[in-house]
């Protein structure tokens, strides 16, 4: 469900999550659980591409191209995917205003290449070894995901150690990823 249309469908009084209805912090600032996975989910990607370059490390400008650009597709197919599902499941006709909303549900997957993006720009600029600028990446993603998991757990307003946990869940799959990578090559 689109984030238009879960606002249409809260503006008729009625939620499209029955069973979120009572939960904690659920009368705050409305999220998208689909905005939320793919925010994580494009991270769990950028991880995946930086795994990758420790293996194969690429020139600088490459390596930060290769994060972006890998983030990117992931993104665009991601919603012209949902948006062929919901054309196919004739939901609506594809109209122009349309362009606005897939760039909007394609951003969070997005968010996550920034932070990595830009060390291994720092990197390409001189500022340090391509080796240096993937571990320090890497180091931003995982930060970023207990971050992620950080911010999930407060806004549903559940205590600290909840909180630390979420946070902790996302960066155990995020190192999954990285040690399954690393003990096949």
């Amino acid at each position: 469900m689109t984030d238009h249309s879960q606002s249409v469908t809260a503006a008729q009084g009625t939620t499209a999550h029955p069973h979120l209805e009572h939960t904690p912090g659920a009368g705050k600032r409305p999220v998208s659980s689909t905005l939320v996975a793919r925010a994580v989910y494009g991270l769990i990607t950028v991880l995946a591409v930086l795994q990758a370059m420790e293996l194969h490390p690429p020139e600088a400008w490459r390596g930060a191209v290769t994060t972006f650009g890998t983030t990117l597709a992931i993104a665009l197919i991601e919603v012209y995917a949902e948006t062929i599902g919901e054309l196919l499941g004739g939901r609506h006709r594809l109209a122009r205003n349309d362009l606005v909303h897939f760039w909007h549900d394609a951003t969070p997957v997005l968010v996550g290449a920034q932070g990595p993006t830009i060390v291994l720009i720092l990197s390409a600029l001189g500022l340090m070894s391509v080796e240096t600028a993937i571990d320090i990446a890497q180091l931003v993603a995982f930060v970023t995901l207990f971050v992620y998991g950080w911010r999930i757990g407060q806004m549903l307003d559940v205590p600290i150690v909840r909180r630390v946990l979420s946070g902790l869940i996302l960066v155990a799959i995020g190192g999954l990823l990285v040690g399954i990578k690393a003990a096949f090559h």
